[in-house]
């Protein structure tokens, strides 16, 4: 947890430091996403074992926030595939919040 704030801070940070124009802003940008993709994917699975690895419930949700931070990425480094990146993480994630979750109330 405490990582992946780090991560979210320097990216953050970074953005900052890019469009400023400031020394080291392209460093920093490729370590904190990088480093934030990471932690990110970290979520998306759980080992329950040494074999088998279950995924968490939104699994969907962590795979388009993956490829929104790094089309974010691509697109201020001026890299290709930042536009196809971007729309498809943004499109994915506004698919799974309009989609109705099937979740269990605590109290029922």
């Amino acid at each position: 947890m405490t990582i992946r704030s780090i991560a979210i801070a320097g990216y953050i940070l970074s953005i900052l430091f890019n469009m400023l124009h400031w020394p080291g802003a392209n460093v920093l940008l490729v370590s904190s996403g990088t480093l934030l993709v990471i932690t990110l994917a970290l979520l998306l699975v759980r080992k329950r074992g040494p074999i088998t690895v279950q995924l968490h419930f939104p699994a969907l949700l962590m795979g388009s926030l993956i490829a929104v931070v790094t089309g974010g990425l691509f697109k201020i480094m001026h890299w290709p595939g930042a536009n196809m990146l971007l729309m498809t993480g943004l499109i994915v994630c506004a698919v799974w919040f309009l989609i109705p979750q099937r979740r269990k109330l605590a109290n029922a």
